[in-house]
């Protein structure tokens, strides 16, 4: 079954290729980049909320908001297969992806994408900014789109 999220459709379009992707969000509209910024919080939350951090492996800490949302970005990134094996997962489930996330941002190259696994979030702010910039406010423009489908879900 494929997801509702549009940006999992495009990611499967340009992965492994993060200079594509962002060539791809460089063409979109205003409306369109703000619905996959939606998809991407989205996505991450249906992983974890981002103030509900896992408990390290240590068992003595829990992960920051700032720590999980990073996390849950990067397993979004990773494209709608890799996603799904991580929606509504454990504690121990999360810790389990942690150790390819962590040797990622330590400077590793990404098994999904050439080089480095792209921030989505970052790509989608700078294309929309970059062409954008006089409209609406990005931010502003995200909780319109988030407030927008939560009315929705109602």
């Amino acid at each position: 079954m494929a997801s509702s999220y549009r940006l999992f459709a495009l990611l499967a379009e340009t992965q492994p290729d993060g200079a594509a992707l962002a060539r791809r969000l460089a063409d979109l509209d205003a409306e369109s980049l703000l619905g996959l910024s939606a998809d991407v919080v989205d996505a991450g939350a249906d992983v974890r909320e981002s103030w509900e951090g896992p408990l390290d492996t240590d068992g003595k800490s829990y992960w920051s908001e700032g720590s999980t949302e990073n996390l849950t970005d990067w397993i979004v990134a990773q494209g709608e297969a890799f996603w799904r094996t991580a929606v509504g997962a454990t504690d121990e489930q999360l810790m389990a992806i942690a150790p390819e996330y962590h040797r990622e941002r330590g400077g590793g190259n990404s098994s999904r994408w050439n080089g480095r696994t792209p921030s989505l979030r970052g790509l989608l702010f700078s294309a929309y900014k970059a062409r954008f910039a006089d409209g609406e406010n990005y931010f502003e423009g995200l909780s319109r789109v988030l407030d927008e489908r939560f009315s929705e879900d109602d």
